[in-house]
């Protein structure tokens, strides 16, 4: 079993007859590989157990019946059962029956605080697990519950593969840890990689030597490492070259110390590589010996069809088959193929699934199509031929009033409360603007400010767009601040509506896909608390102004009042007297202190009444003479 990013699969241990993958929603499917039928699918509830995220298949012995007597008849012997081991994303072991088609049993005990990374099968009876609090688990099949754990961490593992030799555990993190599952203690550790494990298998040769091959995320590159018991960071015996990242791995030796492997990378290509087990060598790269790679048989254009898995067939007389299934998740397809090792890339011609299911769809619905319609069977004798004559064009009249026709066309108003207008969604133009990607429409739709309207679409928005949404909305975050805005207030909406498809997947993913938008809005809010305490300030000189403007009161009169005067008392007199005494004294000194200036002033004054008086004596002689003339 590997397990990579959403790639959740492996082949059954009775020759790969069948194939077991969870897509990225935790949906369960099985395949058979000879006859390339989808045989079951089950959806686990997502309450109880959560989505699947780790499975091994489990091959269970029957019980032997008792010697019967001889004069009975010989009676068939029962079959092994094949079982699932489901990891869940609540930290659970589940327990799938193929023979029932559902959970037949759910192992109580102690689990994992998180999901179920990774889990392994001892062919014993027993399950090992390890999951994202850094613990292993020891699950019992007999007993149905946990019987021990023990810490792995403190980086979070990825893989596991037992290893029945040496009854070790090799746990792959960013390191190759092995761990003695009898004492629970860790006994040899692998350096090499730069990132997490990414895909991980084991190969026993036939001098019982024991290998663990994995590769990483970001790494193009698959090491060996040769399981001893003893040491502590050592280096890989063998290093495998690869054109891309690797999701899938398999492994085959013989008897003659050939050993095959095969990666299954991102861009859909399977590497085959031809080992001697005792020739391993650290000092060089090794390529592959051959590559196969599936392309579809379009008449225009020739595109390529990705490979999802691949598995050596353990048959004697297929010995040097591979197995692989080619397409997507949902339509996949299975063949077994001799690869040709003189050439270097092996191109295989095939169709491609979505037209071959297409095809089996319409044949189906032609089927059911033509057992619904029931042709008549006429007999020509009780056939009876109308007359030729044309039929009269009277109009035919209509006796309903037209306060009847208007009331039959009145459109009645909704009651408050009891539903949501169905126009008011946008998830079929969200929908066509995301499967198009049509920048103009997707801008059209994200700038809806409605939260009721916005509500309404996410609503109705199936799983499959829950990803191509949230790339669009990291970009828009990254604009200008209306664009924000808008996008923000999406990002709030989706989160809590489409919560379980979000958390479905690890953190590393969930980190990914949002770490864009958490950027934006950290580097966004750096500056907050200095604008808080500057508008803290501003609001405080504001008041303190309308305080002030307040308290200031106004210099102009408001109301003048005047008061009648009246006889005043003698006492009043007296005062009145003895004020103007005292006004009396001031005015005497105000006199005594302008005295001065009005000396200086009189000179001047007696100059010009002169000059009046002469000017006025002139005057009345020129009147006196106009008399007597």
């Amino acid at each position: 079993m590997s397990q990579g990013k959403k790639h959740v699969l492996g082949f059954s241990p009775n020759g790969g007859q069948l194939f077991a993958s969870v897509d990225e929603l935790g949906i369960l499917r099985v395949w058979n590989t000879e006859t390339n039928t989808l045989k079951q699918e089950f959806t686990p509830n997502l309450q109880l157990s959560g989505p699947c995220t780790a499975l091994t298949w489990v091959l269970v012995a029957a019980q032997r019946p008792k010697r019967a007597r001889k004069s009975l008849p010989t009676q068939e012997e029962p079959s092994d059962q094949l079982y699932i081991a489901l990891g869940t994303l609540k930290g659970g072991v589940v327990i799938y029956s193929l023979a029932e088609g559902k959970i037949e049993r759910t192992l109580s005990g102690d689990s994992h605080d998180g999901p179920v990374t990774s889990i392994a099968y001892d062919n014993a009876g027993l399950l090992y697990t390890v999951g994202a609090d850094c613990r292993a688990l020891v699950w019992s099949l007999e007993k149905e519950r946990c019987i021990s754990d023990w810490q792995v961490g403190p980086e979070k593992p990825r893989n596991i593969v037992y290893l029945p030799k040496s009854r070790t555990l090799a746990v792959g993190s960013r390191q190759l840890k092995v761990y003695d599952v009898d004492t629970k203690e860790l006994v040899e550790t692998f350096t090499g990689h730069s990132g997490e494990v990414n895909a991980i298998s084991s190969v026993m040769c036939t001098d019982n030597d024991e290998f663990v091959l994995t590769t990483a995320r970001m790494e193009r590159v698959i090491c060996f490492w040769k399981i001893e018991k003893k040491g502590k960071n050592k280096a890989s015996s063998c290093t495998l070259l690869m054109e891309d990242l690797a999701y899938c791995l398999s492994s085959e030796v013989h008897d003659d110390g050939q050993l095959r492997v095969a990666s299954v990378t991102r861009n859909g290509i399977i590497h085959i590589y031809l080992l001697n087990v005792n020739s391993l060598s650290a000092e060089k790269f090794v390529k592959p010996k051959t590559s196969l790679q599936i392309v579809s048989d379009g008449a225009d254009t020739v595109e390529p069809i990705h490979a999802l898995a691949s598995h050596f067939v353990t048959d004697i007389n297929r010995s040097h088959e591979i197995l692989f299934g080619y397409g997507n998740r949902k339509q996949i397809q299975f063949e077994r193929i001799t690869p040709n090792y003189a050439e270097k890339l092996n191109v295989i011609v095939r169709a491609d699934p979505k037209k071959l299911y297409a095809k089996k769809k319409g044949k189906e619905q032609a089927l059911q199509a033509a057992h619904k319609t029931l042709t008549p069977v006429v007999s020509q004798k009780i056939v009876e031929y109308n007359s030729a004559l044309p039929i009269s064009q009277k109009k035919v009249q209509n006796d309903v009033p037209m306060e009847a026709r208007l009331q039959h066309l009145q459109i009645k108003a909704t009651k408050q409360g009891a539903g949501k207008l169905q126009t008011q969604s946008k998830t079929q133009l969200l929908m066509q603007a995301l499967h198009s990607k049509d920048q103009a429409m997707i801008d059209a739709v994200l700038s809806t400010h409605d939260t009721e309207t916005i509500q309404l679409t996410l609503d109705r928005l199936p799983l499959e767009y829950v990803n191509p949404l949230v790339n669009e909305l990291s970009i828009l975050i990254q604009g200008k601040h209306a664009n924000v805005t808008s996008a923000i207030r999406w990002l709030q909406v989706l989160a809590c509506t489409h919560t379980s498809a979000l958390m479905s997947e690890d953190k590393q993913a969930l980190r990914e896909k949002l770490g864009i938008c958490l950027g934006v809005a950290e580097q966004r809010m750096h500056c907050l608390s200095e604008a808080l305490q500057i508008s803290g300030r501003v609001n405080l000189i504001i008041s303190q102004m309308k305080r002030n403007a307040d308290n200031h009161l106004n210099e102009s009169n408001v109301l003048i009042v005047e008061e009648e005067e009246e006889d005043e008392p003698a006492d009043t007199q007296s005062d009145s007297a003895k004020g103007d005494s005292n006004w009396s004294d001031l005015e005497d000194q105000n006199i005594s202190l302008n005295s001065i200036a009005d000396e200086d002033l009189a000179a001047d004054d007696d100059v010009a009444a002169d000059e009046d008086d002469l000017a006025m004596t002139q005057g009345s002689d020129d009147d006196d003479d106009d008399l007597s003339d």
